[in-house]
């Protein structure tokens, strides 16, 4: 048990070695403590069996499923007995926060932290909902917004304080007061699509940071590396904007669904972090936000954010303590190209709303957007771009072409940009004939807009004539060459 409880989730789930017992034997602990008066089974408290499962439902949500289905205890579980035990054990300690006992908070924190895990998954979820005596407790903490934290150094990292933790569960129950003053519809489907760019454009669009407090010191290298850029955005980060909150749930989510894009430093704690969890699925799921995506040191996507990664484009940072320069460039870059490409997305949702209810709602902010510049970002000449770079994707959104026929070509390099440029102006309406069966069936049958593509080639075409005439790598060699030679002579 000791070793359990010193062992990172990682170090647990890897151990594969008779784990089904070791469940099972968890689970019976947890039964036979809780009908303990000292809440105490075979020499362990409660809670220590608590803190492992604690960890355990971070990384794998399968073990989560085998505790709450199929462990083999005695007497028999099933999911709902399983589930209410938990319950059961919270109202027993719920008053271990007024108290000083270290042992009866951290059993506190460690329940709190299991049904935040269970709140995840909506097939257990209404489990909880359906009882009240849990979901008034929740509330309690809530409204008690002078108790300090507790214990938050006694707490382990892959678990979150107790405030934390209930505003976690009661935001995946829908029951927290964000969830209930905006109910999930399609009129707020479409509000959010219009009202949130709009709500940016009024002064200068809004950068959320997200990120695991475990990389505060990188976090403050991209703080930096923004900062070189007020002049095109604001930053939102919870540093700067939570420090006077006094709810800093309500702040996190004023600031998700005010942003313009949200840049997530996604790590292995990151992926620990139920807090990360939270806000990274409201803004996918829920907010529909542009992600920038970075991961650091050697971490993969898997499980719950593997799954909503996928198909998702994002940069890897290797070394936190020294990052390579062009990578760093590179997240600037993509987050400069993404805010152009929700501005062209912008126009595209307004012309679908009804132009009178527009004027009612946003008091004719429509005309108060700003068309795309040069000044908007980064748009280095051709000659000096690369095939590392993010140079073609801020072309395309600068000139307001759509990802789907970004996508579709998928150029590597700027010489393959001007190598189908001479195509197109060959044979421009051969081009279009080929490409839009090719686009019907890569978007499953949607057809491409004509106008779309000539957009594009137009503005390839452009690209073509502008650059056509620049000496090539070899010819500048060796023009510096022969120069060379002649003024040796001399």
């Amino acid at each position: 048990m000791a070793l359990a409880l010193l062992s990172t989730p990682e170090q647990l789930k890897s151990d594969k070695k008779s784990s089904n017992l070791v469940l099972n034997q968890l689970l019976q602990l947890v039964m036979d403590a809780a009908k303990s008066v000292r809440h105490r089974s075979n020499g362990f408290h409660v809670s220590e069996s608590l803190a492992v499962m604690a960890k355990l439902f971070v990384v794998k949500e399968c073990i989560l499923d085998y505790i709450l289905c199929h462990a083999e205890t005695e007497p028999s579980s099933d999911t709902i007995s399983t589930i209410r035990l938990r319950i059961t054990l919270l109202i027993k300690f719920r008053d271990a926060s007024k108290g000083t006992g270290r042992v009866e908070q951290f059993t506190l924190i460690a329940l709190l932290n299991i049904l935040w895990s269970i709140s995840f998954q909506p097939t257990y979820a209404q489990e909880l909902i359906n009882n009240e005596e849990l979901i008034e407790t929740l509330r309690k903490y809530i409204e008690n917004n002078n108790e300090e934290e507790i214990l938050e150094q006694y707490k382990p990292r892959s678990m979150e304080g107790i405030k934390q933790a209930v505003h976690g569960i009661l935001h995946n129950l829908n029951l927290d007061n964000k969830n209930e003053s905006k109910p999930y519809d399609h009129c707020h489907v479409l509000d959010t699509l219009v009202s949130d760019p709009l709500s940016c454009s009024n002064s200068k669009p809004l950068i959320m940071i997200s990120y695991s407090h475990d990389n505060n010191t990188f976090c403050s290298q991209i703080l930096d590396l923004l900062g070189t850029r007020l002049d095109v955005f604001e930053i939102w980060i919870d540093r700067t904007h939570c420090q006077m909150s006094t709810d800093l749930w309500e702040s996190i989510a004023e600031g998700m669904e005010n942003a313009c894009v949200i840049l997530c430093l996604i790590s292995s704690q990151y992926f620990e972090s139920k807090s990360c969890r939270k806000e990274f699925i409201y803004a996918i799921d829920f907010l529909k936000k542009i992600i920038a995506s970075v991961l650091l040191g050697n971490f993969e996507p898997r499980g719950w954010l593997g799954i909503r990664m996928t198909g998702m484009k994002y940069i890897c940072i290797r070394d936190l303590v020294r990052p390579d320069e062009a990578k760093m460039t590179d997240i600037l870059n993509t987050i400069l190209s993404s805010l152009s490409s929700q501005t062209s997305l912008l126009r595209e949702k307004i012309s679908l709303v009804d132009h009178s209810r527009l004027l009612s709602q946003h008091h004719s902010t429509s005309t108060s957007i700003a068309p795309i510049t040069e000044s908007t970002f980064d748009l280095r000449p051709f000659e000096q771009w690369t095939s590392t770079g993010n140079d073609i994707n801020l072309w395309f959104a600068y000139n307001r072409i759509s990802t789907q026929i970004r996508d579709l070509f998928d150029f590597q390099t700027k010489e393959e940009m001007l190598d189908y440029a001479k195509l197109l102006i060959k044979d421009r309406e051969k081009q279009m004939n080929i490409y839009a069966k090719i686009y019907h069936k890569k978007y499953r049958e949607d057809d491409m807009s004509p106008h779309e593509f000539i957009r594009f080639a137009k503005a390839l075409e452009g690209l073509y004539k502008d650059n056509s005439a620049l000496p090539s790598a070899t010819t500048q060699s060796s023009s510096t060459l022969i120069k060379s030679n002649v003024c040796a002579i001399l």
